[in-house]
């Protein structure tokens, strides 16, 4: 395991989370059956100290962040789209919602790779945990697209976890980011997002297996 002591995500993982993004769209428009989202669905782990076992788990969606200076243009676009989509079915309005997302995951520049973000729904054991200690543990599994053909990626990002309310613009944006494609079939709706999170990367560990047969990593 080769541990980086890093604020950005190194860009063989940022990769994969913006292509795996794409991919997955590519197939909600082909209508073709979907599969796990592994690279939007990390384990979170958080910690309390107090408990017997001491670690809690679960599921989080959690995506990138437009950088600083796009943020807002992003928020403005998929609010803008949303609102649209109201005026025809939501199947109608499919394409226009892809096509705001596509316009920004297309240029893996326009990302921010030093943060992740998500939204709290149920506020329950992992919330509670950020509240007294802000720092959680992403493990990401999955598999990439390479010259040789499918390989298995997988990587630990630890980081510290800033809790948003809902008057913050990146709450906005994880917010439309959501509404894009909450009635779609791979989503459950939910009637409310308490806050957002936003993950300031701290360190990262790759993980991504490999044969004994070659030499260990440091």
């Amino acid at each position: 395991m080769k541990t980086l002591k890093t604020t950005s995500i190194p860009e063989v993982f940022l990769e994969w989370l913006v292509t795996s993004r794409l991919d997955f769209i590519k197939d909600l428009v082909s209508e073709k059956p979907l599969r796990y989202f592994s690279a939007h669905l990390p384990v979170m782990a958080t910690w309390n100290d107090r408990e017997t076992f001491p670690v809690n788990m679960t599921v989080k969606g959690l995506g990138l962040i437009p950088k600083d200076e796009k943020l807002g243009d992003y928020t403005d676009l998929f609010e803008a789209t949303i609102a649209e989509a109201r005026s025809m079915s939501w199947e109608e309005s499919l394409l226009k919602r892809v096509k705001a997302m596509q316009s920004l995951y297309r240029d893996r520049d326009n990302f921010n790779p030093e943060v992740l973000g998500g939204l709290e729904i149920f506020e329950g054991r992992a919330f509670k945990n950020l509240t007294e200690k802000p720092y959680a543990s992403l493990l990401y599994v999955g598999m990439m697209k390479t010259e040789k053909g499918l390989q298995y990626i997988s990587f630990q990002i630890n980081g510290k976890v800033e809790i948003l309310n809902k008057d913050n613009i990146y709450y906005r944006y994880l917010l439309a980011a959501r509404k894009l494609f909450e009635f779609d079939k791979f989503h459950l709706y939910q009637p409310d997002y308490p806050f957002g999170y936003l993950i300031h990367v701290m360190e990262v560990k790759d993980k991504t297996p490999w044969t004994r047969t070659k030499k260990a990593r440091s």
